[in-house]
């Protein structure tokens, strides 16, 4: 049996990457299925750019922790956002008030969820 390997085309490299954010934004809108699809849409956005993370990583962590992600929703009004810190294989939420708090806490293990781009898209 032999592998063979073949560099992607730039084509090939997009649709690729079409794929996964298409496909992520499916995992995080069925995750979130009483939240507007748009604002599920820009949830992924908002946490691929933090984190730095690709589509589908960051579609199955927010999908792990959408119950998380709902009850810090409730709260919008009173908090900038909910930084997710990892203990163990779960995350246990911290509700932040300043966005430059969550900013300076951000790291691989506690990952910040920015709320105020999320009032500006669907139905806030």
């Amino acid at each position: 049996m032999s592998v063979t390997t073949k560099w992607l085309t730039p084509q090939d490299a997009k649709k690729v990457q079409d794929t996964s954010l298409r496909v992520a934004n499916e995992i995080v809108t069925s995750a979130l299925p009483d939240w507007p699809t748009a604002r599920s849409q820009a949830l992924l956005t908002v946490c691929m750019g933090l984190w730095s993370k690709g589509p589908l990583v960051t579609a199955n962590i927010l999908a792990r922790n959408a119950d998380l992600i709902i009850a810090a929703w409730e709260m919008r009004s009173h908090i900038a956002g909910v930084m997710l810190i990892r203990k163990g294989e779960n995350f246990v939420p911290l509700y932040l008030h300043r966005h430059l708090l969550a900013l300076k806490m951000q790291s691989p293990t506690a990952l910040w969820i920015e709320f105020t781009p999320l009032k500006e898209v669907g139905h806030a």
